[in-house]
């Protein structure tokens, strides 16, 4: 009669300590959303800085593509004029909904 009382109350315990990790420990995907989103934001403003005056395609998560000249950075906004084969020649995208770069370089003349 002792022991089963002994192992009822070391089950709880240890059930008791099961749900308290359990509910202390974030979600996997919770924390790397956090990280890469945050990390990947950052590192898209800083190439967006380097690229201001720039040609720049930009393709966004819903998979539409504006290239033209990265005018200006700011407040998670980036302003890209001159858009190439649009009707409208500006565009101001959200850098979290920016998939991808796409940056045009010229081989040096020789």
């Amino acid at each position: 009669m002792k022991t089963s009382h002994i192992a009822k109350h070391l089950f709880l315990g240890v059930l008791f300590l099961g749900i308290l990790f359990f509910c202390m420990t974030p979600s996997v995907s919770e924390a790397g959303n956090k990280v890469s989103g945050s990390t990947c934001d950052r590192v898209m403003v800083e190439e967006l800085n380097k690229r201001i005056g720039g040609w720049l395609c930009v393709t966004l998560t819903s998979g539409t593509t504006f290239c033209g000249i990265v005018m200006k950075e700011r407040d998670g906004l980036v302003h890209i004029a001159k858009v190439q084969g649009q009707e409208f020649s500006d565009v101001l995208v959200r850098i979290t909904d920016i998939s991808s770069l796409g940056i045009r370089y010229r081989a040096p003349q020789k």
